[in-house]
This record gives structure tokens, C-alpha cells and sequence, in this order.
């Protein structure tokens, strides 16, 4: 992609930024080393690519190593993984926003079935996502819930579910999560 770019005229510019000036064009770009006194550059575009991080749950059971399952049925990215660790087996999703519900609703197309835990009595997500969601026959949600432990071989095989309205645990069949 970036030979590409190069390729069609793009410059590339590693730099922290501390402000865009966009009531001029083309556009003033403040960079450099020093937020104080700045550097100014010009450009007629400018792409933001601040990268992004995996938000990960200090679930026992889903971190790196020997007594973790993290790629190993333990994932942050349905998309990205959702084919190959999901794939016929009985798959959750934590959350009750539009994201989660999109990561579950996706999960539908190669698991068998799609676990929602939430931990409230009701979904965050917009009203079309959420109907969407609870509409879905593969979909079940667990509400108030939350996982408290994920276990397994060589990959995830179990999780314990904590409902919190009635203190109850359930240990429960898992492939991925």
C-alpha cells in the first residue's frame, strides 16, 4: 500500500502532531518535538492513523501464555479471527454496545451458536442493532452475566458465567470467546 501511494505522489511524514490548522488550505500541520514551538508543514491531505489496540478483559484465562487461551479460542477481533476460532463451535461475545452486537451478529456466519453476555438487564446498542440481535435464532443473550473464567487443553474448551442478579455460576461449553 505505501509503494502504492509513493507511486501516485503521497509523502510520508513520521511525526508526532500537536494541531491542524484547518481554517486554511491547503491545511497547516503543527509537528515537531516541541509542542511549545512547534514546526509548521503545509498539505492538501492528511490521513490520521493512530493505530488501535485490542481492549483486553483481565478474565482468568485469557491472557498470553501457558494459562492463557489468547489466540487460542481468545480473540478481540471477530472479523479477524472469527472463521478459523469460531467455526462450529458455540462462541460468546462480551458487551452489550453496537460493536459487540455486530461482532455477534457476524459470528452467526460460522458458529453454531453466539453467546452475548452482558452485564446489564438491557443492550446499549442502537434500537435496529439490538432488535437485530435479539431477533437472531442463533443469538442467545445472557444478561446481568459476566465471564469469570475461561479453561481448556491446548485451546479454550470451557467458561464460568457469573450472573450477578442471581449469584449463580454456570460452566458452559465454549470454543471461542
Amino acid at each position: 500500500m505505501t509503494a502504492q501511494a509513493t507511486e501516485a505522489g503521497a509523502t510520508f511524514e513520521y511525526e508526532e502532531v500537536h494541531g491542524i490548522d484547518t481554517s486554511t488550505r491547503p491545511l497547516r500541520v503543527a509537528h515537531g518535538w516541541d509542542p511549545e514551538a512547534p514546526e509548521w508543514m503545509t498539505a492538501d491531505t492528511v490521513i490520521i492513523a493512530t493505530g488501535a489496540a485490542a481492549k483486553r478483559l483481565d478474565i482468568p484465562g485469557t491472557g498470553d501464555g501457558p494459562n492463557g487461551f489468547w489466540q487460542r479460542g481468545v480473540s478481540a477481533c471477530a472479523v479477524c479471527d472469527g472463521a478459523i476460532m469460531a467455526k462450529d463451535t458455540q462462541s460468546f461475545v462480551i458487551g452489550g454496545g453496537d460493536a459487540a452486537c455486530e461482532e455477534a451478529l457476524y459470528l452467526t456466519k460460522f458458529a453454531s451458536e453466539v453467546h452475548l453476555v452482558v452485564r446489564r438487564d438491557a443492550l446499549r446498542a442502537s434500537v435496529v442493532m439490538a432488535n437485530r440481535v435479539k431477533e437472531h435464532p442463533k443469538i442467545q443473550i445472557h444478561w446481568n452475566s459476566n465471564v469469570k473464567e475461561v479453561t481448556g487443553g491446548d485451546r479454550m474448551e470451557k467458561l464460568i458465567l457469573h450472573n450477578s442478579a442471581s449469584g449463580e455460576d454456570v460452566e458452559m461449553a465454549a470454543g471461542s470467546l
